[in-house]
């Protein structure tokens, strides 16, 4: 009878262990699964809370196994209904999911049965590793870490059946000892990249917005005052000033009145254009998914970014795309130049695209450009002048502007609402440019905030979308930002724009994306690319070498405190804690204390083998009193940790 109680309780034990083991892994994954099977996972639950004995009697256990066996095959089935087809399961997200559930079922009903094997002992690392298919962030990586943690102290205390402080203070140990061995074998043996592979192992993402080869003029055209998220750059050296962060998108050639677009297809081959350089800059680009093609890197860049399993094209204007639309968070490098002469050298059907504009159309813009180039033959004057109608017009620049008249979209702008943003400043600005007889052509992109860094770090926002223009004098692409050109800004869009929390939060926050950041890119996305880019930099740059050992060393360090911190046993007794430093120097030099034997008898057996030595005889008696007689004046236990002190330097 001893042996089945005995029995029973450790299976009790391990079963207790298992429920905070699944109870940790499913978190994640709640998050997925769908309604019908949470109610399954409810029901199983409620059975093992009030059904415990109802389940030790075989009628009542062949009918809850059957009733769980039947609710939860009809929870598999409602849960896929519509998907479940040969179509649906040839999608690698759904067929994780169907095994997700199926383990789900089997695994409940198993714990029903209230026994333990070893397909329950191993369950709970495939949900670990099937929420890794699903979420691929810096809260996982960190939740993952503390999954990991929770399954070595539970196999430590199902081993050493110690309290949950020791048990808690071993894991501490040998978690803190993994440390320094997991960064070394992380960093030289990278993780198995998936990015050539056709399925996907993500879950779903938020796109954002992206630049699509147009730019329309009605009152939704690049406004977006959102604070979502498009790109975070990365810069190898100090960001460039805010009048260099313009992020090439889409370059606009013709205008259809109501919105611009880029040239025909027929005529994207490339051109004969070149830029001279006074230096370039490296960055690299986390770009969320917009849906669209466009891949933005800062002016004026050098190449098209290698990406793998994506085929990358970068045309005559220095536009960069992918072939297929951008479902997925991309990595990217660049390197660009922000100090740049962009030479030009068009064939004629460019050229009649780049001056195109209607002349039956904005017939006050045409008075005065025709005055313009009457008074001004050279180019850069004639832009001069266009710079001071522009200055002298009165615009205001606001995200709330009035409607257009389409038909006369410069001349609206410039002489009647004279309230835009800056779709409405390029239009205006490179159609009358091209009236004054200068090409031009309008860009889309971003302009990054400085305001949104940290040290080399930057955020771009849907906010910071823009347009500019690019006008070709003397042989030269030279970029013009109509909207600095504005006299004020209203008060509704400086609000807008400006609305952010208070700068302590919100330098909180700028701290919370630049961890983040660091996190995605060198350790979630840390690959055999990333690798050979550390090896490289540190070929190049000794001081990067110096400063990784100095890493490494401090990583160990800081095992090493960790370590030193939990070693130190867990005291549950004040006394046994003060005489322990005394028994473990005593056993050091050869006298153990025996097994179930009394501290009296201890010290009495060494006391007979050293007579001479009073200060065990004062212990003995002073512990003896403190023990039995319940005294525990501080000036007791003074006495007693000076004579410990004493006899552990003899001893030494």
């Amino acid at each position: 009878m001893k042996s089945l109680h005995t029995s029973l309780n450790t299976n009790d034990w391990q079963l207790h262990h298992l429920d905070i083991a699944y109870a940790v892994v499913l978190i994640p994954l709640l998050l997925i699964i769908k309604l019908p099977m949470l109610i399954f996972m409810l029901f199983v639950l409620t059975l093992l809370v009030l059904k415990k004995d109802k389940l030790n009697s075989s009628k009542s256990s062949i009918f809850i196994m059957l009733s769980t066996t039947v609710l939860g095959i009809l929870a598999i089935f409602i849960s896929l209904y519509g998907t479940f087809d040969f179509a649906g399961l040839s999608r690698l997200k759904l067929f994780l999911e169907l095994l997700i559930y199926m383990l789900i079922f089997a695994v409940s009903l198993q714990r029903l049965k209230r026994e333990v094997n070893f397909y329950l002992l191993l369950s709970p690392l495939f949900f670990l590793a099937f929420s890794l298919f699903f979420f691929t962030s810096v809260t996982m990586l960190g939740y993952v870490i503390f999954e990991i943690f929770i399954f070595l102290w539970l196999i430590l205390s199902q081993v050493m059946r110690s309290s949950f402080k020791e048990s808690l203070r071993m894991a501490g140990i040998m978690f803190a000892f993994s440390i320094p061995s997991v960064v070394i074998l992380f960093i030289f043996f990278p993780r198995i990249s998936f990015d050539h592979a056709t399925y996907g192992f993500k879950g779903d993402v938020e796109h954002r917005m992206g630049h699509d080869g147009t730019m329309f003029l009605d009152n939704t055209a690049l406004l977006v005052p959102s604070e979502k998220i498009v790109m975070e750059v990365s810069f190898d050296k100090e960001i460039p000033a805010s009048d260099k962060l313009y992020f090439r998108g889409s370059i606009l050639y013709t205008d259809k009145k109501d919105h611009w677009e880029k040239l025909p297809q027929f005529l994207s081959k490339p051109l004969t254009i070149s830029y001279n350089t006074k230096g370039s800059i490296h960055y690299r680009v986390t770009l969320y998914p917009t849906n669209k093609k466009w891949l933005y890197q800062l002016d004026m860049p050098l190449s098209k970014p290698q990406i793998d399993n994506k085929k990358v094209a970068m045309s005559s204007d220095f536009v960069t795309t992918a072939q297929e639309d951008i479902k997925e968070t991309l990595h990217y490098e660049g390197y660009s130049f922000v100090n740049y002469s962009l030479v030009g050298e068009m064939n004629n059907i460019t050229q009649v695209f780049a001056l195109n504009v209607d002349k039956n159309a904005n017939l006050k813009s045409w008075d005065i450009a025709d005055k313009i180039v009457k008074d001004s033959p050279l180019a850069e004057d004639r832009i001069k002048k266009v710079i001071e109608l522009f200055k002298n017009s009165g615009l205001t620049y606001t995200l709330k502007p009035k409607a257009l008249d389409l038909n006369n979209s410069t001349d609206s702008f410039l002489f009647d609402t004279k309230r835009g943003y800056c779709v409405h400043f390029a239009s205006s600005f490179a159609n009358l440019s091209r009236m004054v007889g200068v090409p031009s052509r309008v860009i889309t992109g971003y302009r990054g905030n400085r305001g949104n860094s940290l040290k080399n770090y930057l955020i771009v926002k849907e906010k910071d979308a823009h347009a500019w223009v690019e006008l070709l004098i003397k042989g030269h692409w030279v970029r013009y930002d109509a909207t600095t050109l504005a006299s004020h800004m209203d008060a509704d869009t400086q609000s807008l724009l400006n609305q952010k929390n208070d700068n302590k939060q919100s330098a909180i926050n700028m701290y919370f994306m630049y961890v983040k950041y660091q996190i995605d890119t060198w350790i979630l996305n840390y690959s055999y690319i990333r690798q050979m880019q550390l090896l490289d930099k540190a070929e190049k740059n000794p001081w990067f070498i110096a400063k990784f050992i100095g890493s490494i060393l401090l990583i160990i360090l800081f095992s090493y405190i960790l370590i030193a911190r939990f070693r130190t046993p867990l005291c549950h007794d004040k006394l046994i804690c003060l005489i322990s430093p005394l028994i473990e120097k005593l056993k050091d030099n050869g006298f153990n204390r025996k097994d179930e034997e009394t501290m009296h008898k201890f010290l009495q057996r060494y006391i007979e083998l050293n007579p001479e030595n009073i200060e065990i005889k004062n212990i003995d008696i002073i512990y003896e009193q403190i023990r039995y007689a319940d005294d525990n004046s501080p000036k007791l236990l003074e006495e007693l940790k000076k004579n410990i002190d004493i006899v552990i330097k003899k001893i030494y």
